[in-house]
């Protein structure tokens, strides 16, 4: 169905929508926690509050189809947290199913400003109405209909005047049906906005039509036997319920000043380009504090110099506080991304019929948005493999003398400028045998290799293209399959990733990001008369090239150093460039699990710059990560040790 706003809607629209994400990205987690703990009062008030506050949205916007489902879902958490029905797998199931369907409608606005119609959600809201059917539903319709029965009952001390009034206007419906009536009025029969704030104020107390209401004691007589049930219920509650609800509702209030008081929403396209300003003033900054090093070491020191030597130092420290914030308008927590996870694991073990526990470290971690962005869909796979090929069905793990619920754990740290993002599980682990004997059946590495292959050594080849230890192919990807495009992913981000597996205790997968892609630490080396800049992240060492430790072993070259061998290839190899200048020193730099040497002409040390992409015409040139600008205005390429040397990873297994 098409969506027709004028302007000043759309910006109620707009700032709808990314309340609704909100609400939605949060409702999958407390879904999760809540199916473990479904006596959890506060997650249910939470949810119905949610659905509350989305569905009130949808109804001032006229978006029927979300009003309808979030209605249903309402009415379901509000008898759940009356104790008027109890959850089930099932029903949570359905409940999935409808909060999936919200999703669809708001991503549907937003591509095409189109909602689901009638049609499309009658199968839906169906099953909703069973599981409202299912319920105590009569039992309830008594209890409201004695309740809002002008004849039967009186209001309690303090209600408003304006709330009676709407209370026997609508006689038989709670508090949020009686709102949802107001909202789908038109405009003019609606009640003054005060009223209506009044009457959100009281539903987000958490409170209903029973909490407002007592039953008239001349009645008694007429229902003897549910006046002793419906006493019980309603008589205590302003004494013993109303102090906890008093003491619920300054949270709510602090938690909505707070929100207003410190978050502002920002586009982000005016953050990246604050961002770009912010590397051109870097840039800038570099050149300055180089043109001023030249000056105080070749003009006679005065006191104008002094005093400019000063001012750069002052104004490079106050660009470096810059950087600083406005980098950190980028970072995002992990629990972004984290968030998605309990309800994929809990979706993918049912229907592998496995147990499967997961635990979530480090959620508050945070890293810079284009990352995290970029990190959704290889987590994604590393969780789906673990639970697919990782995890054992549970008569597998009680035989094995494990428990029969698996474990994933996912965590998140920072360690220095890097972030350790760590998939684990307690499952089969690798077979390292199998992996080497699927590498030679393919062709990947010979048998002389495998034989001399580590264990460290072994896991790489699971990130080969189309390697796959699986036997038998599922919907759900076997691990192996599509690691090439994890690895790549997490390289392209200048990451690394890493392999611990024991067979039958489990594995783990570790990543290593840098918290920002922008700006980043190099080692300025230079090879046939250029500048590169390798980044600093992949640099294990610095040594003197000394000739007498350099060796052939085979067609490769390797370097002694301390007893250890690491393969060696100059800088010119790598880049095809003539091999003509004399050596000076060797870079030990990290490539996935080994340390291979880089020789190099000339050293120039560490430099903070920032990456400019090269463009399309030569974003895809092996090797090459972007370029910077120097603070003498050179153009300088930095490197990506780690697809420098890609084309050459099959001749280098088990070399060593």
């Amino acid at each position: 169905m098409k969506l027709n706003f004028s302007d000043d809607m759309k910006e109620i629209l707009e700032e709808f929508l990314i309340e609704a994400e909100e609400i939605l990205s949060n409702l999958d987690q407390e879904l999760i926690e809540l199916e473990e703990n479904p006596e959890d009062k506060d997650l249910l008030n939470s949810i119905f509050r949610g659905m509350h506050t989305l569905k009130g949205g949808a109804g001032f916007l006229g978006l029927t189809s979300i009003v309808e489902i979030a209605h249903k879902i309402e009415d379901i958490f509000n008898k759940l947290r009356n104790d008027e029905m109890k959850l089930t797998s099932e029903m949570m199931d359905v409940i999935f199913e409808g909060v999936d369907k919200l999703k669809e409608a708001i991503d549907m606005i937003k591509e095409s400003e189109e909602i689901p119609d009638e049609d499309e959600i009658k199968g839906l809201l169906s099953k909703l109405d069973n599981i409202l059917s299912g319920g105590e539903v009569v039992e309830a319709e008594v209890v409201n209909n004695e309740d809002n029965s002008e004849e039967e009952f009186e209001f309690v001390e303090g209600v408003d005047e304006d709330i009676k009034n709407l209370i026997k206007q609508y006689p038989g419906k709670d508090l949020g049906e009686i709102l949802e009536e107001i909202i789908l009025l038109p405009p003019e029969d609606r009640p003054p906005l005060e009223v209506i704030e009044k009457l959100e104020k009281i539903i987000a107390e958490g409170k209903d039509v029973k909490d407002l209401i007592k039953p008239v004691e001349k009645k008694e007589e007429k229902k003897e036997e549910p006046q002793p049930e419906t006493q019980q219920e309603v008589k205590p509650a302003p004494q013993e319920e109303k102090p906890q609800k008093t003491q619920q509702k300054e949270p709510v209030k602090k938690k909505k000043t707070e929100k207003k008081e410190e978050v502002i929403r920002v586009d982000v396209e005016r953050v990246e380009v604050l961002m770009n300003l912010v590397g051109e003033l870097v840039l800038d900054r570099n050149r300055i504090v180089k043109l001023a090093s030249g000056i105080e070491t070749s003009c006679e020191s005065t006191e104008t110099v002094e005093e400019l030597i000063d001012s750069i130092t002052g104004m490079s420290r106050t660009v470096s506080d810059l950087q600083d914030a406005v980098m950190k308008l980028r970072m995002q927590p992990v629990k972004k991304i984290f968030s998605k996870f309990p309800r994929i694991v809990r979706d993918l073990a049912k229907k592998l019929n496995k147990k499967v526990n997961l635990i979530l470290e480090g959620e508050d971690t945070e890293i810079d948005r284009s990352i995290l962005d970029k990190l959704e869909d290889p987590l994604i796979h590393l969780v789906r493999n673990a639970i697919d090929h990782g995890i054992e069905p549970p008569e597998e793990r009680v035989m094995a003398g494990k428990p029969e619920v698996g474990t994933i754990k996912l965590s998140a740290y920072q360690e220095g400028d890097r972030i350790i993002i760590a998939i684990e599980d307690d499952g089969r682990g690798i077979n390292v045998e199998k992996v080497k004997k699927k590498a030679v059946e393919k062709g990947l590495i010979t048998p002389e290799q495998a034989e001399n292959m580590s264990d460290k050594e072994a896991f790489e080849l699971l990130f080969m293209p189309g390697f796959s230890t699986a036997e038998q192919v599922s919907d759900v990807s076997g691990r192996g399959v599509g690691m090439d495009v994890v690895a790549s992913t997490i390289h392209s981000l200048r990451g690394t990733i890493e392999v611990e597996s024991e067979l039958g205790k489990g594995t783990k997968f570790i990543m290593k990001l840098p918290l920002t892609v922008a700006i980043i630490r190099t080692l300025m080396v230079g090879a046939s008369n250029r500048i590169f800049a390798i980044p600093l992240y992949s640099v294990v060492e610095i040594v003197r090239y000394e000739p007498d430790k350099v060796k052939n072993i085979g067609q490769f070259k390797s370097f002694m150093l301390r007893e250890e061998v690491y393969l060696l290839f100059s800088l010119n190899e790598l880049f095809d460039m003539p091999d003509e200048g004399e050596k000076q020193f060797i870079v030990i730099v990290r490539v996935g699990e080994k340390n291979i040497a880089i020789s190099v002409e000339e050293l120039f040390g560490e430099e903070e710059i920032v990456i400019k992409p090269l463009g399309k015409l030569l974003e895809n040139v092996q090797g090459i990560a972007g370029a910077t600008i120097t603070g003498d205005g050179k153009v300088v390429l930095i490197v990506d040790t780690n697809s420098l040397i890609n084309d050459k990873k099959s001749q280098l297994v088990g070399v060593l």
